[in-house]
C-alpha cells in the first residue's frame, strides 16, 4: 500500500512541475542496517520515475563531491542516510536518517514526499481526496 502511495505521488509531481528526482542511499559496507535495508527495501525499490542510486561512503562518486562542497548536499555523519535529490536543480530536497525497518521506512519517505509537496504548492488533502488516499 505505501509503495502505491509513493508512486502516486510522483505520477502527480511529474505531471505538473519538471522535476528529476533520485533517493541517493549512502551506504557503508561495514553498516548493519544499511545491509538490512539492502535485502528488505531495496529488491523491490523499482519506481521508474524515482531512482534509487546507491553510493559508498568510501567511493563517493564526483558528482556527489562536487554537490558536497557546493553545499548542495548537507553534512552527514554515520550510515544509512536516504537523500531525496532534485537531479535537474542538483541540490538536497530533505533526507531520511537511519533505517528502522521497511515500514517505517516507506512511512518516513510518504511523510518527506508529502512535506516536499506541500512546499511546491501542492495540497495534501486536495491530494488524498483527488487520489483515495487516507
Amino acid at each position: 500500500m505505501l509503495k502505491y502511495v509513493i508512486i502516486t505521488i510522483f505520477i502527480l509531481i511529474f505531471n505538473s512541475k519538471a522535476y528529476s528526482l533520485e533517493l541517493v542511499m549512502i551506504d557503508s559496507k561495514a553498516c548493519y542496517y544499511c545491509k538490512k535495508f539492502l535485502k528488505e527495501v531495496a529488491p523491490e525499490f523499482n519506481i521508474s520515475k524515482f531512482p534509487l542510486v546507491i553510493v559508498q561512503n568510501n567511493n563517493l562518486p564526483k558528482w556527489f563531491s562536487e554537490a558536497y562542497k557546493k553545499k548542495r548536499i548537507k553534512p552527514y555523519k554515520g550510515t544509512p542516510v536516504f537523500i531525496i535529490w532534485d537531479e535537474i536543480e542538483k541540490y538536497e530536497i530533505d533526507r531520511i536518517f537511519g533505517y528502522g525497518g521497511k515500514d517505517r521506512f516507506y512511512k518516513d519517505l510518504k511523510d518527506k514526499l508529502f512535506a516536499f509537496m506541500d512546499t511546491s504548492g501542492y495540497s495534501k488533502d486536495q491530494f488524498k481526496k483527488k487520489y483515495g488516499i487516507r
